[in-house]
Formats: C-alpha cells, structure tokens, sequence
C-alpha cells in the first residue's frame, strides 16, 4: 500500500503565509532602526548627565578648595564622589552596549529565519499603497541606498565644501568655453512657443494658480474667480490663470488622479491656431514625484531603434497613450467640423481655420517627458492622422543621445539657463557624487593634490586669471572617472537654450536670444544659485516673452 502524499498547502494560503511573513520582515526592519536610534539617544543622554553631574562636582570642590585654602576634607570628598560618578559612567555604558549587542543579535537572527523561509521586505508597504506603488517607492529606496553607500564616510562639511569647490570649477569651465570658443548659434523658437507654455501652465489648475504662470501673484486667482462667476468650468478657470485668451474649446481636463503613473493634462481645440492641444501637467504631488523618481532606464524600441528611456515616465506615456489618442481624435473632429461653411456651433475665432489640422502636445517639467514620449509612440505606432508636433518646456532627460536625437524632426525641447531638471537623471547625480568623492579625497582615486578641494577653493579665491586652471581642474576630473557613461539619457528632440543674462559671459546682444543647444549643454548638473528658480514656469514666460518680443498686455493670442 502507497504512503498517503501530502498535499502541497493551496496558493491562497501561501500567499498569505508570504505576506504575513514579509510583514513581519519590516516589522524587524524597522525595529532594527528604531534600535540603533533609541540607544544612540541613550548614549547621548547618559554622556550628557553624567558630564553635567561630574562637572557639578568639580566645579564644587573647587570652590570648597579656594574657600578653605586648599585641599580640604570636604573638597576630598566632592572629589571622590566625581570619581564614582565616572565609573558609574562607564559601567552604564558597558550594560547598554551589552543590551544592544544582545538586542541586535536577537534581530539579526529573527531577520535570517524569516529570510530563510521566503519573507520579502515591502510587505507592510504593499497592504498600504498597493502593489505597483510599493515596489516603485521600494525601487526608490533602494537606488537612493546604493547612490548613498560611497559617501557614508564623508563628513558633511566636506560634501558641502566639495560642492563649492565643484561649482567655482563648473563656473570657470563655462565662462572659458564662452570666451575662447565658438560663439553659441542663434535659434528660431517653434511658432506660438509662448502659447504652448501657458497651456503647459493651465494644465496645473487653477488651484495651482495656474502653475504660477504669473509669478508670485493673485492676478490668476482673480482672472479664475472673474470665470467661474460667468458660468466657466474648471479648464476654461485654468486658462483664464495662465491668461490663455482665444477661442478654446476645452474637451478633457483632469486635475487630478487617483492612478500612479497617470500625472494630469488637459485637451483643447484651439480655434485660434488651428490645432488640438495636448498639455500634460508637471510634478504637482507625491504621486508625481514618484514618477519623477523611478527613474532607473529601461528597454524602447522607436522605429526600429533600440535605446532606453527614463522608466517612471515612459510608463505614464504608456499609460496615457491610448486615452489622449482617444481625445485628440475627438478634437480633430471638432476642428473638421468647424471648417464647414455655415457652421455656428463653435466659438467665433480671430483667424479662419487652416486646411491641415495638426495635434500640439506640449509640457512643463514631468509633463514635457510624458509628453515627449507620448508623441513619441505616437509617431512610431501610426496614431494620428496628421502632423503631431511637441513642444517641451524644462524637458528632464527621458532618452538616450540616439532616440532623443531620432525624435528632432517633430519635439523641441526649451531649457532655461542653469534649470537643473533638464539636467537631472540618475547618470548626472552619480556624476555629481563622484566628483565629490574625487574632490575630497583626490589621492584615493590616483589624482593629485592640486586636485582636491581645498586646493581649489583657495587657487578660486585668488585672481580671476585663475580661471583657466580652474577650467582646467573641471575636464581632469571628468576624465577621471567624475562621468558615469551608462545609461545615459538626454531631454528629447532638438535642444534650444534660453540663456539667462546673469549667466551670459561676453555675449553679443544677437547672442542673447534663443541658442542651438545639444547634449553637451545638458549633460551636467550645473550648481548655481538660480538651478532651481530658473525652473518656474513664470520664468519660461518671462523668457520666451523676452526672446521673442511679445508682451501679454498688448498681443492677442497668448
């Protein structure tokens, strides 16, 4: 007779058992932190009681010993008793060192056995935000760890002094280039470029003041309020903030959603222009942000060209592809219409429609790569109809040198002075990191002395004529490992600079205006006071209005 088989337990209870079993994993992960934080707490307390009782002390006895005239029984004794105040001091330290020894050890041995029996780490992460959340935020940690790890020995006075160091050779580099090479190439901004980034403004909302189109005022807020108290829904109150005048006619507006990797935009038929409108919202919210950060390349493949693009938004482009082709459709039919004689069903426009009907997207920051890649596959699956143009304000880097360069003849990509998005992926952080590891500790790396950063902060606080070898320094170190050359994405299509005037270095007045750019513009995080305002939509306004002469008081089509 067969022995009776045991059967395997069913995959529901499995699964289960594999939940409960990771969650029990974070549970010992987080008290192995809180372990390590609470008794570095009590080490401190305990050293900071035990200094101030000691200190009491002598400070005791030593007045008892000037006012008796020396030592005296009373000051002996104060004496004495500081004494056991140290040793006390060192036996409390041996039996919290003793504890957590004991206490770390009981979770390390917790953490193996349910490791051995198949645990994963995340678990309590996943019951919360749901599977497709949890492992991009664990994807997240667990790069931000491994980008950390080398810098854990650094003090933190010495990154901040190698980010000095670094930016004084940046600067010195940029300023030599200007000066002894070839003077930057003068550019044509795409027709209605102005326009297209206010739409990108709109798609925030009007709760957003319309992406602050405005800079810091409440004139969106009142322009929204004016439309709404006319009977104007939430899309027509986000034009009218980003002061987007004509006749548009809103068909999709969603300010916000509930989906990871689904960030918010906006669809409009732009009678004024002739043309359906597409803007995609930049990072208004930790969802976004999250999109933002899973940014780790990942496998396209765009007419038959293999590269990679930045994960987090690529998988929004996918996402998105389907339901704005859907839209933009619509629209398409809305302009068609439109064009046939008698036809009063849509608003009166300033300009007659044009015979060629095309699809604008455009978008700031996370939505100028969402965006990108959007038209991206569009162009590659055959989606529309007609022409599909993009426009991309502060495009971050979302493709590698030859899909971003494939994409040139239909996206432009607008960069503003020292933006630090456009600027900013994984391969650009690491490079920031390495430079300041070389920086702080050339010899380790086989570079001379002459190369580290207090070298260079005192060869940059000596004479402007210093700049040279300040250029110098920068290209030595880039050569040396400061460059991580895998993975490397770039923002998508043609690249135009707008340089800033504060940033500009003997430029002539004509130079002054919109600049060919390329991926060597782009291919460093530039550390400058103004990295992080140049990125404001208010000043892509400024600038393009600047750029092009147009003034929003007095031009009817913006």
């Amino acid at each position: 007779m067969e022995p009776d088989s045991v059967s395997a337990p069913p995959p529901a209870f499995s699964r289960q058992r594999s939940r409960l079993g990771g969650a029990a994993l974070d549970a010992v992960s987080l008290s192995e932190q809180g372990l390590s934080w609470g008794f570095d707490i009590a080490r401190l307390a305990t050293t900071v009681g035990f200094d101030v009782a000691a200190a009491a002390l002598r400070a005791t006895a030593g007045h008892a010993e000037r006012v008796g005239g020396g030592l005296n029984p009373l000051a002996s004794t104060l004496r004495n008793f500081e004494d056991v105040v140290g040793v006390a001091h060192v036996a409390t330290r041996v039996g919290q060192d003793a504890v957590h020894s004991f206490s770390k050890a009981s979770l390390t041995a917790a953490r193996s056995s349910l490791e051995a029996s198949g645990a994963r780490e995340g678990e309590l992460l996943r019951l919360a935000l749901g599977e497709e959340a949890s492992e991009s935020l664990l994807t997240v940690i667990e790069m931000v760890r491994r980008f950390c790890a080398p810098m854990a020995g650094v003090p933190l006075p010495r990154l901040i002094a190698a980010a000095r160091a670094w930016n004084a050779v940046q600067q010195a580099g940029a300023e030599v280039r200007l000066t002894l090479g070839p003077a930057p190439l003068s550019a044509e901004l795409p027709e209605h470029a102005e326009r297209w980034m206010r739409f990108a403004a709109a798609s925030f909302g009007s709760a957003f003041l319309a992406g602050m189109a405005d800079g810091i005022s409440l004139a969106p807020a009142i322009r929204a309020r004016a439309v709404a108290a006319s009977g104007g829904g939430a899309g027509e109150q986000a034009l009218a903030s980003a002061q987007v005048t004509g006749s548009v006619k809103v068909l999709s507006f969603v300010e916000h959603s509930s989906e990871i990797f689904v960030p918010g935009y906006m669809v409009a038929v732009d009678y004024e222009v002739g043309c359906v409108v597409v803007a995609l919202r930049g990072t208004s919210s930790a969802r976004d942000a999250l999109v933002d950060l899973v940014c780790e390349p990942t496998e396209l493949e765009l007419g038959g060209l293999r590269g990679f693009a930045h994960g987090g938004m690529l998988r929004a482009a996918q996402h998105l592809a389907r339901p704005l082709a859907e839209a933009a459709h619509r629209g398409l039919e809305e302009l068609t219409r439109s064009s046939a004689p008698g036809d009063d069903t849509v608003p009166p426009r300033a300009s007659p429609p044009v015979a060629r009907p095309r699809v604008v997207l455009c978008g700031h920051s996370l939505g100028a790569g969402v965006a990108a890649l959007i038209a991206a596959l569009w162009r590659d699956s055959g989606e529309m109809p007609c022409e599909v143009q993009c426009v991309a304000f502060a495009c971050p880097q979302v493709l590698d040198a030859s899909l971003s360069q494939a994409l040139c003849n239909h996206t432009t990509s607008i960069v503003l002075g020292d933006d630090l998005v456009p600027r900013l992926s994984l391969s650009t952080v690491q490079d920031l990191r390495e430079a300041f590891l070389r920086l702080n500790d050339p010899q380790a790396f086989h570079l001379p002395a002459d190369l580290g950063t207090d070298a260079l902060l005192a060869l940059a606080s000596q004479s402007s004529e210093n700049r040279v070898r300040l250029a110098a320094a920068h290209t030595s170190l880039r050569a040396a490992g400061a460059r991580v050359d895998a993975g490397r994405l770039f923002p998508a299509g043609r690249i135009i600079i707008l340089p800033v005037a504060a940033n500009t270095i003997s430029l002539s007045s004509t130079a002054r205006g919109p600049q060919d750019g390329g991926h060597a513009d782009v291919d460093e995080l530039r550390l400058s006071q103004d990295m992080a305002s140049a990125h404001m939509p208010g000043r892509y306004i400024k600038a393009l209005q600047e750029a092009t002469g147009r003034n929003a008081a007095s031009d009817p089509l913006l």
